[in-house]
């Protein structure tokens, strides 16, 4: 909806970017880090593994010194949960409990407020060997002990707490739940499983954070695409409607809810896929509300009606991209309207508008946009300054959204940019970059792992100075 006033961005808006442990520490072998299952997977050999990343580890006081001078308010990280327990439960590692003191401690000094994510893909493999991870009822009880250590160790000073990053997924990932098997459909049961324990857990951790952080503020981390039915064909709409149940709100609606909506219980039980339910589960979720949905939001897909025939029945799965298609329910089609990224990701801000309102409609609570970027292939020129103009362009368009959805009633915390330095991307390596801040390393020479200030870096700290004024 046009408006003749578009309301600025709050005072306390939470400007902010992000990255997670495994995608920029490094040092994974280094001062008692245990294995995940990161480490372990069967890796391409042209893309770069995990072992150095960007090396966060060892730079992070000139990374927060560059957050500091950019005039971030809010930096979201995660922890390294092996890095922590080795084995995921049992001995504690000190000096990877020292690394996120001093970590917190510069971030704090800098006046940058904070944000965790307890879980970001690296599962211990530790505790795949002890008893299959998540696909165990034992996962929920580890998981919540070390949530509950994060929050004794780093409550005083980490105010906002992110459960599980990515859970829709991770379930639909069987490497990043330590599934070695081929089968297809036991992989999905056992994902659907393992969503349920992560659920369960996430509740269980909601209350611990109430009871042991004095002001303390939890939510999960999904990652919410649009989708917008193909044509108007009803048939496209009622696929589309499908797929949001089945793909975008299922884990949401457990979290916030405590309760399987109706098409995604449908879709368990036609495919023999519902998890077992213990008693007292949907109970314990119902009972720990988070207090604000973290939400990352890259592009928008298009979806037409797949209906079933002799060659594809109900059950079938076509994995290609996530959202995955499925006979009986929809497929994926190219949006003619959108540009892509070079990765074909169609690029819609628009999109990031409405996922604002859906969410806050359906939920009712403050959104933290906890991931939102753009990736490019770049090389670090002659002077030394990336002009990432099309980064530019991608935020600024993505941020109005945010404006306009806010300036309908939509409440936010924050918002961040993915990523603030050059990571690994997970699919890609570093020949797909997001970062405000170029790392002088590629695939497989490392170089002098310099930090380099892009364009949008500067962009950016004009952006905090002016509140947002500048987005229009």
């Amino acid at each position: 909806m046009e408006t003749k006033i578009i309301n600025p961005f709050p005072d306390n808006f939470l400007w902010g970017s992000a990255t997670s442990a495994f995608q920029c520490e490094g040092a994974a072998k280094e001062d008692g880090k245990g294995l995940s299952v990161m480490d372990v997977r069967k890796q391409d050999p042209a893309i770069c593994n995990y072992d150095v990343a960007s090396d966060h580890y060892h730079h992070f006081k000139e990374d927060v010194a560059l957050m500091k001078e950019c005039g971030l308010k809010a930096y979201r990280f995660s922890f390294a949960w092996a890095r922590i327990f080795p084995k995921g439960n049992g001995a504690i590692n000190p000096q990877g409990v020292q690394f996120y003191n001093e970590l917190i401690d510069e971030l704090v000094k800098a006046d940058i407020t904070p944000i965790a994510t307890i879980y970001h893909f690296e599962y211990p493999q530790g505790l795949i060997d002890q008893y299959g991870g998540w696909i165990d009822r034992q996962s929920i009880d580890d998981y919540v002990n070390y949530a509950s250590f994060l929050f004794k160790t780093y409550g005083d000073r980490v105010k906002y707490w992110l459960t599980v990053n990515e859970q829709d997924h991770v379930v639909h990932m069987p490497f990043r739940l330590g599934l070695k098997g081929n089968d297809q459909h036991e992989n999905e049961r056992l994902g659907f499983l393992a969503n349920h324990h992560m659920c369960v857990a996430a509740a269980k951790a909601t209350k611990a954070c109430h009871e042991i952080v004095k002001d303390g503020k939890i939510g999960p981390a999904v990652c919410f695409d649009m989708l917008y039915p193909a044509s108007n064909r009803p048939a496209d709409a009622l696929a589309c409607q499908d797929a949001m149940d089945i793909r975008n709100y299922y884990v949401l609606d457990i979290n916030v809810k405590g309760e399987y909506n109706g098409t995604f219980k449908r879709y368990l039980e036609d495919r023999d896929m519902m998890p077992e339910i213990q008693e007292g589960d949907m109970e314990i979720i119902k009972a720990n509300k988070p207090d604000f949905i973290g939400f990352n939001y890259y592009a928008s897909k298009s979806v037409a009606a797949y209906p079933c025939d002799e060659d594809h029945k109900i059950g079938d799965l076509v994995i290609k991209l996530l959202p995955a298609e499925e006979p009986g329910i929809y497929k994926v089609v190219k949006n003619e309207n959108l540009n892509a990224t070079l990765w074909g990701w169609e690029i819609d801000d628009i999109g990031l508008e409405c996922v604002c309102r859906l969410l806050w409609d359906r939920y009712r609570l403050p959104l933290m946009i906890t991931e939102n970027g753009f990736g490019n292939k770049e090389t670090l020129p002659e002077d030394k300054m990336v002009k990432d103009d099309d980064r530019i362009d991608y935020l600024t368009r993505h941020l109005l959204a945010v404006k306009k959805a806010m300036n309908v009633g939509v409440e936010f915390i924050g918002y961040c940019t993915w990523s603030f330095m050059d990571i690994i991307s997970g699919h890609s390596g570093f020949s797909k970059r997001y970062g405000l801040v170029y790392v002088n390393r590629d695939e497989h020479d490392l170089k002098d792992m310099c930090r380099y200030k892009k364009k949008s870096f500067y962009w950016y700290k004009d952006t905090i100075a002016c509140n947002g004024e500048n987005i229009k």
